[in-house]
């Protein structure tokens, strides 16, 4: 059996796993929509009908349902962590072909302040915190980092640059995951009611606020799939993938800091560090902008009109276009249930009050200097 047969089988099974939940929420959803529109007055026929409950929830609801009651056997497990890493980098990195490279100039314009200001926060307050309840310096630095940059990504990168136990990693990973959650299920309704006039607005707040990249991705299309609007899910993209190039500069700062004295001068500023500590998807998701916007001024006389356009090249392009954000639609889809059936209650059960308590301050001070910048800022 060759080595791709083999990675196959050993892949495949949790990879159907998790496409299998993210159908079943998406349809349970649909079907769950309009009978809840019924109940409300609201014509099934209308398309909005269709959209008051979110499949992605459901999919993350589902997969934590699965999780911990029947388990997950240990043969779905590889097939599931691709899902997490490699499934969610592909699905975000075609994502880019939603976006022009205009809009993508406008939401960083707008986002960078908010992102400084969010970083510069949560390291300080977790620090300060840290310190008053007597945990792991190691510790407050995961949480921070975790925080303020880009959630699971940025604690398993700043990890062995600290040396930090796999204790303290833990604890960092699962306030990150509990507080995550949260967000995901409650901040696309806060930012609908605060943010809502500028779905700009609203993205670059879950952009901002909510600690890792899958759990900002799906935030983003709870939005998009209850209040129809797209550019939410692409401004939050946008904003956290700034938010996770900032480890190029944090993760060796950080590490100045409180990784070993011997080794300080070795785990510096090096060019080598920072170009590492930028996120390959990250680049390539730059590149997918790039591309769209290329593609629109070669193939579309206005970028507006996708699929008007009458010659082989511009309803090719246009094709390309919609297989892209449909690949990238359940890619994501895939990853979200896979958070739900890779987080574990009674591993998070463990965690002692303090950490999580460093945690709660953490995601409060990150989701709350983010709504008043941004309200100050722009509203």
């Amino acid at each position: 059996m060759t080595a791709m047969r083999l990675a196959a089988v050993r892949l495949l099974p949790g990879i159907g796993t998790a496409l299998v939940i993210a159908i079943v929420g998406t349809f349970a959803a649909d079907h769950l929509s309009v009978f809840v529109a019924g109940l409300s007055g609201i014509n099934p026929a209308d398309k909005n009908a269709h959209n008051l409950v979110s499949g992605i929830s459901l999919a993350v609801i589902v997969g934590l349902l699965v999780r911990n009651t029947i388990g997950v056997h240990e043969r779905l497990r590889p097939g599931i962590s691709w899902v997490l890493k490699t499934g969610l980098r592909a699905g975000i990195v075609l994502l880019g072909f939603k976006l022009a490279l205009g809009t993508t100039g406008a939401i960083t314009g707008k986002a960078l302040p908010v992102i400084i200001c969010c970083i510069a926060a949560a390291l300080i307050c977790v620090t300060f915190f840290n310190n008053r309840l007597r945990l792991p310096p190691k510790l407050g630095a995961l949480i921070a980092v975790g925080t303020s940059v880009c959630g699971i990504t940025a604690i398993v990168a700043m990890g062995p640059a600290i040396e930090a136990d796999e204790n303290e990693t833990s604890y960092a990973v699962a306030c990150v995951t509990i507080f995550g959650l949260v967000a995901l299920f409650t901040y696309p309704w806060l930012a609908h009611r605060y943010f809502g006039m500028d779905p700009m607005l609203a993205g670059i707040f879950l952009g901002t606020s909510i600690h890792d990249t899958s759990q900002v991705a799906g935030a983003g299309i709870i939005y998009q799939e209850a209040f129809s609007e797209p550019l939410a899910l692409q401004a939050a993209t946008v904003t956290k993938l700034i938010r996770n190039m900032s480890m190029a500069v944090l993760i060796p700062l950080i590490a100045t800091r409180y990784g070993p004295v011997a080794n300080h001068e070795k785990r510096g500023f090096s060019w080598r560090q920072m170009r590492d500590a930028i996120p390959g998807f990250v680049l390539a998701f730059l590149l997918a902008v790039v591309l769209r916007s290329i593609g629109d001024a070669v193939f579309l006389s206005d970028a507006s009109s996708i699929g008007a356009g009458k010659s082989w090249g511009s309803s090719s392009w246009a094709s390309f276009l919609d297989t892209a954000g449909w690949v990238s639609k359940w890619a994501l889809a895939g990853a979200l249930a896979g958070i739900g059936l890779n987080t574990d209650f009674a591993k998070l059960k463990k965690l002692g009050f303090k950490p999580l308590l460093v945690g709660l301050v953490a995601a409060t001070v990150v989701g709350g200097v983010s709504f008043f910048t941004l309200s100050l800022l722009y509203v």
